[in-house]
């Protein structure tokens, strides 16, 4: 399927003293190429985890099934070599929190080449395209001496930012996953990280990106799939201007610009095992079969809801 990135009925489950804990539950979803694609919901709902499974980065007590489709390959399935020569190459990571993710040790310099070695090119044109990388993550040329022997600490935030970004396609990865990608950054310092993501966009063949920030969703995202409970509720190119699940719009309505109306109640514990829908407890709407049916994908490939709403 071209260069798409397919899950195909997508679990991770972990084992904890008193049961499972669901972070996904059989998930179907198509990343497609030459396009930006969000992943959404409250902390919790699962998103990071399928991220983690996407780059093989899941932990060792984690239980998976279902498939992960890339360049032909079933990702859940290959080698660790195989895996390892596909995260960096073939998708690229910007992960959450650039402070978290920089070595605050080394030089930025030192983690840039890093990356950019994956790419199997020569010392000089290395250095030229770490030169490169950071002038057009918006860095001044009069910067880049400064910037490329600095240490992490002794950036702010917004340029840490940027140098992750330059770091998660330093390698000329196909796709980029970018998680949670402006988590704890003020309004600033998002302007900078939207910037940054628009050059990312332009020099892979799509982009994943794992957020909470709705705003960043509708600025950038050419489709989305709305998380809840480890389910994919919702998914679709308009979904967040014409939303049908009432668990999205009631996300929206939390927004600011919509009068800031909180949800009633809290999403389902992960080990909670629910014969209907994992939102009826909280929804609006809800009938009768919500508490005893799960309800099953209404709709295509391309627009879904998980809602009898739209039976």
């Amino acid at each position: 399927m071209a260069n798409h990135i397919h899950m195909n009925q997508l679990s991770v489950h972990f084992p904890v003293n008193n049961g499972v804990v669901k972070a996904v539950d059989q998930v179907d979803l198509t990343m497609h190429e030459g396009e930006i694609t969000g992943i959404i919901g409250e902390s919790g709902c699962g998103k990071s985890v399928l991220g983690m499974a996407l780059m093989g980065l899941l932990p060792r007590y984690a239980k998976t099934d279902g498939e992960i489709w890339f360049q032909e390959e079933n990702l859940m399935r290959i080698s660790k070599k195989k895996m390892r020569n596909i995260r960096g190459r073939g998708i690229g990571l910007i992960p959450q929190n650039p402070a978290d993710s920089l070595n605050p040790v080394r030089k930025i310099k030192t983690q840039l080449l890093e990356s950019i070695r994956l790419a199997k090119i020569t010392p000089k044109d290395a250095k030229h395209k770490l030169e490169t990388l950071l002038v057009n993550f918006g860095f001044d040329k009069a910067q880049v001496p400064r910037i490329q022997n600095a240490y992490p600490y002794e950036l702010s935030g917004g340029m840490q930012q940027r140098v992750v970004s330059a770091m998660g396609i330093a390698s000329n990865p196909q796709w980029i996953l970018a998680d949670e990608p402006s988590k704890g950054l003020d309004w600033a310092l998002r302007t900078q990280l939207y910037a940054s993501l628009e050059l990312v966009r332009k020099s892979t063949s799509g982009m994943i990106i794992i957020t909470h920030d709705l705003i960043l969703a509708e600025t950038l995202c050419d489709s989305v799939a709305v998380m809840y409970s480890g389910e994919i509720i919702e998914k679709g190119k308009n979904i967040l201007k014409k939303p049908r699940h009432p668990y999205t719009q009631g996300l929206l309505n939390s927004l600011p610009s919509n009068g800031m109306k909180s949800m009633a109640g809290i999403a389902p514990s992960p080990q909670e095992q629910l014969v209907g829908c994992k939102f009826a407890k909280r929804c609006p709407h809800r009938m009768e079969r919500c508490l005893n049916e799960h309800p099953v994908a209404f709709g295509n490939a391309i627009e879904m809801v998980r809602c009898f709403l739209y039976d």
